[in-house]
């Protein structure tokens, strides 16, 4: 019983995490599938091109070709293949906008892209620039492949438009495109995502009947319609059916693992676990922050202790996101002693500071109302200029939760120290909270200052004054300055607002 309420509020404090991770690796794994095997792989020698390229991440586009062409002028050749694979590399983390940009760069060289080039092309331009430019492109081709059907379909998912998917698929019948195990991936994939998980099983038979083989991932959407269908005795039964004739991959044990939580069977969730450490990649990170983040969904400190030791017997260096997702799940079991000794252990021996991790450990002393270690802290990171913008909201949003409003804006006075690096402005919920206290209140010396604080963090704007006016009404006080205030900063109120500000004026 005890563990149960444990688990239970284990889950309520960080409920999305598993599912997150659950939803991020199937599209992980869906990518991989779209992708065309790599010819030759990423050579290591491609790096130091590679690495100039992604940190293009984020800037005006052109940027990618211009340093494309700053490389050719060196006379250093490149082949289409070696493109490609920068390509799928900026995809892989995400960076698509770089990845179009050097599709596009390639093909303005005179680069004729195959039908797997078009695919993977078809795929950044719907992440980039949306389905509706997807679609474009896909009827611009001349020659349609199979490959570039399937990966139409495959935007259909990531988009949830699933009747536009499975119309698709129909006309790809009606054509007499031969499917394959991509295309039933990606059919299956609409389904699901169509909240029709009943027909994946008789798309999975006819898939088998076909004579087209699955694959892993075919298997993960099988057992996950299982799972949307609360059926997990046929879920099992399709893994046990899958361990006889194919090595397992291990993201489908953390996935029963995961459901077997949800029902909180915690013995069957374990047996999971163990079998996801038999048969993983013990390079492959993710797999660790799996059972990581498993077990302490689960609880169970002891395994994940033994887990968080063997990640770091296997690799040399543990790296921040290590520490990040170990931290987590400390922070999730409540192990405040653990949690202070790995924090201490990171400090000593970090080579990049990451303020993610010591905001893992402000939120645990925040939680415990340890204020003055959460504010030394503070203190510490914002001296050192690590604060970001989490940091400012955690503080303000605990001092509000106790009341403390002096306090909360302090932190709000302190925003422009702690994020050095660029202009922070207050979300529209924070400002609401704080302008909803001094009206209550009948604060006016308090909102004066809040607005006061809020011009020098260059964001003073119409809500805020009105937060103002309202404040002055409650508090039965009159200003006939406010208007002309609002004129000299060159805001533009609503007619509500002018209404409001008519009566603070003592008109």
């Amino acid at each position: 019983m005890l563990r149960t309420a444990i688990a239970a509020e284990a889950r309520r404090r960080i409920s999305l995490a598993p599912a997150r991770f659950a939803h991020e690796l199937a599209q992980a794994q869906a990518q991989a599938q779209t992708a065309v095997p790599e010819r030759g792989g990423f050579d290591p020698s491609w790096a130091p091109l590679y690495r100039r390229i992604s940190r293009l991440y984020g800037r005006p586009p052109g940027m990618v070709a211009a340093e494309m062409d700053n490389y050719l002028r060196k006379r250093r050749p490149l082949s289409a293949d070696q493109i490609v694979a920068y390509v799928r590399k900026l995809r892989k983390f995400k960076s698509n906008a770089c990845a179009l940009e050097l599709m596009d760069w390639m093909e303005s060289r005179g680069a004729k892209l195959i039908p797997g080039h078009q695919a993977l092309r078809l795929g950044l331009v719907s992440k980039v620039h949306g389905i509706q430019a997807a679609e474009e492109y896909f009827w611009s081709l001349p020659d349609k492949s199979k490959k570039t059907y399937s990966s139409l379909l495959n935007c259909y998912g990531e988009h949830r438009m699933a009747s536009k998917g499975l119309e698709l698929y129909e006309k790809m019948k009606v054509m007499d495109i031969v499917p394959n195990t991509l295309l039933y991936n990606n059919l299956m994939t609409l389904y699901q995502k169509a909240g029709q998980p009943e027909k994946i099983p008789s798309t999975f038979e006819e898939m088998r009947e076909s004579g087209i083989s699955a694959n892993n991932f075919t298997y993960c959407i099988l057992i996950e319609s299982y799972v949307t269908m609360n059926d997990l005795e046929a879920a099992e039964k399709v893994l046990e059916e899958l361990q006889k004739v194919a090595p397992v991959h291990w993201s489908l044990y953390t996935m029963m693992a995961n459901n077997y939580l949800k029902q909180e069977l915690f013995g069957k969730a374990e047996v999971a676990l163990k079998k996801a450490e038999e048969v993983m990649d013990k390079a492959e990170l993710l797999s660790w922050h799996f059972l990581i983040s498993l077990y302490a969904r689960s609880v169970n400190s002891t395994e994940l202790k033994r887990i968080w030791e063997s990640l770091k017997s296997t690799f040399k260096k543990c790296s921040n996101k290590n520490y990040l997702v170990m931290l987590e799940a400390l922070s999730m079991i409540d192990d405040l002693e653990s949690l202070q000794q790995i924090f201490q252990e990171w400090e000593s021996s970090n080579e990049h500071y990451d303020m993610r991790i010591t905001n893992v450990m402000i939120k645990a002393y925040l939680d415990k109302g340890m204020i003055d270690e959460a504010e030394a802290i503070r203190q510490s990171t914002m001296s050192q200029g690590h604060c970001n913008g989490r940091t400012v909201y955690m503080f303000a949003e605990f001092y509000l939760d106790k009341s403390d409003v002096t306090a909360a804006l302090e932190i709000l006075r302190d925003a422009k120290k702690m994020l050095t690096a660029h202009k922070w402005v207050p979300s529209e919920k924070l400002t609401s909270r704080f302008l909803k206290h001094y009206e209550e209140s009948k604060d006016v010396d308090g909102v004066e200052s809040f607005c006061e604080c809020l011009k020098k963090l260059e964001c003073l704007d119409a809500e805020a004054y009105e937060g103002m006016v309202r404040t002055y009404i409650a508090a039965g006080r009159t200003n006939p300055s406010i208007a002309q205030r609002i004129e000299d900063d060159g805001i533009h109120v609503g007619p509500e607002t002018t209404k409001l500000l008519e009566r603070v004026s003592g008109n």
